[in-house]
């Protein structure tokens, strides 16, 4: 088997692992938060999902993109084969993110005491100590998942999220029986979020990744100092454009229960993305690393187009069989008193699969260092979702919050694009864009017309599978792929004979037609 085969080939099986690892987490956490919410109900379980918010929030702030800046040198250095300097880059990093997390642990302590609490007024010292234990740990656990990628040990990651999602979902599920409350929850949160890091840590020496904290060379600092100085604005814009806003004010001048509905559909809509498109994101930005290292633009430009397409068919996925699917899963996962949340996740899956793209746009920028450009769409980014949410939240409550959210990211997935395609002068896949496009809305239409008036439960689900094989048959009738993708089929087809056997001499004769 040649290199190129080779490294395709496990690159297929990194992204099986990771696929594997993420259909997991994602049921578990699915399996979670409808436990909680059914036990809780609303109004608790709006608090509960503002602690949730506020733990990953704050994560975010220690790391401020130490993280990214890790897998993109790491894995640039260890593309070189330099893996000496690829160690001290991961000491180096690892220093100034527990330097970080101790700086934002302390401001926010000071602050806690003035912040609006959503409901936990009365228990500041417990949200508190929660929060400490809790952000401490999963900033460490993703700092260090992050270096990982780097070194391509995309296990570590898949491992840890697949035990703790067993751990968490089992432990719930006892609390649940034991008629916890809100309180006991809470504190289960912290505890399995401390865990996360204890099983990284034995991960990393496991595989034999570890820091070296002997000095990186002056100018490679000055190298690295550029692009972590602007992953920092970056991070900080996005985080407050990713529905921080809208939440934060539905916590403050709504109510808990709106924080609940809201976070189910956010939950939802992020289970579908990434069961669907996880394995692409995480191994993008360190492939294209690689990639940039070993070649320069050009292989770059070649990847960033192939995600494109794969992102949009994934995306189109989402959009549609989500739209289908969104009204019975609610009332089957979480029951009649949060049927409100039906019309928030339609629209958040939409405009969630429409602009999936954007990961591969956000990998491309940090690969070629243009973390300034990234930034700069960041900030605007914030600032529209700011001035929606300012006058649409206060005023129109939940659907406030939807508008402010979708508008913001339509808005700035389009800028981004255009930003993209004049500054950095990359192709896109226009043609194959439009097939697939073209694809979902034959298979949309078909199934407009195949609904009925009021349809039950199961038509719903199976209208919604009928939309995906539609898709699919829509993409290869119109010829959306292209000939590398049903080679790389055919590898897996023949890596698993058993399974994939009966159809190897179709996926044969679709490479043939596409050579």
């Amino acid at each position: 088997m040649t290199a190129p085969a080779s490294g395709r080939l496990a690159s297929l099986r990194d992204a099986l692992l990771i696929t594997a690892a993420t259909y997991v987490t994602t049921v578990m956490g699915l399996v979670v938060s409808t436990i909680i919410a059914r036990s809780l109900g609303p109004e608790d379980y709006g608090r509960y999902s503002y602690l949730i918010w506020m733990s990953g929030l704050l994560v975010v702030f220690c790391n401020h993109g130490l993280g990214i800046s890790g897998i993109r040198f790491v894995s640039e250095y260890l593309g070189r084969g330099q893996q000496q300097i690829a160690r001290q880059i991961h000491g180096w990093l690892n220093k100034w993110q527990q330097i970080s997390t101790l700086l934002i642990l302390l401001v926010f302590t000071i602050a806690s005491w003035w912040l609006p609490m959503a409901g936990w007024e009365h228990h500041r010292t417990l949200l508190l100590s929660i929060l400490i234990i809790g952000v401490a740990s999963k900033a460490a656990y993703l700092f260090d998942v992050s270096i990982a990628k780097g070194h391509k040990k995309f296990s570590v990651e898949a491992l840890t999220n697949t035990v703790m999602s067993l751990v968490y979902a089992a432990g719930v599920g006892l609390l649940a029986l034991g008629k916890a409350d809100l309180n006991d929850y809470a504190i289960f949160f912290g505890a399995v979020s401390f865990l996360h890091i204890c099983m990284v840590w034995w991960l990393m020496r496991k595989n034999g990744i570890s820091p070296d904290y002997t000095p990186c060379p002056p100018d490679l600092i000055q190298h690295i100092k550029p692009h972590i100085a602007w992953t920092v604005v970056l991070v900080a814009v996005a985080t407050l454009s990713n529905k921080t806003i809208e939440t934060f004010l539905l916590g403050t001048q709504v109510g808990a229960k709106e924080v609940g509905y809201f976070t189910i559909a956010t939950t939802l809509t992020r289970g579908g993305i990434d069961l669907l498109s996880s394995s692409l994101t995480a191994m993008l930005m360190p492939i294209m690393a690689h990639a940039y290292g070993a070649g320069g633009s050009e292989k770059v430009n070649t990847i960033l187009s192939d995600s494109i397409r794969y992102f949009l068919f994934f995306g189109l996925i989402i959009g549609g069989a989500g739209l289908i699917w969104s009204e019975p899963g609610i009332a089957i996962l979480y029951g009649s008193q949060y049927q409100a949340v039906t019309p928030v996740l339609q629209v958040m899956v939409v405009v969630g699969g429409l602009t999936l793209p954007e990961g591969a746009f956000g990998a491309l920028m940090s690969t070629t260092d243009n973390q300034k450009l990234r930034a700069g769409i960041a900030t605007l980014s914030v600032l529209i979702s700011a001035i929606a949410a300012f006058v649409l939240v206060p005023k129109f409550g939940l659907t406030g919050a939807l508008v402010s959210h979708a508008s913001t990211r339509v808005i700035i997935f389009l800028v981004t694009a255009i930003w993209i395609r004049k500054s950095l002068n990359v192709t896109f896949p226009i043609s194959h864009i439009v097939r697939l496009c073209l694809a979902a809305m034959i298979a949309g239409t078909a199934c407009w017309l195949l609904m009925p008036h009021h349809p039950a439960v199961l038509t719903q689900i199976g209208i919604g599978f009928v939309y995906i094989f539609i898709l699919l048959g829509g993409t290869i009738v119109l010829k959306a792929w292209k000939a590398k993708d049903a080679d790389m089929a055919l590898m897996l087809a023949a890596k698993k004979p058993r399974l994939f056997g009966p159809i190897t001499p179709w996926l044969t004769r679709w490479a043939g037609s596409l050579n």
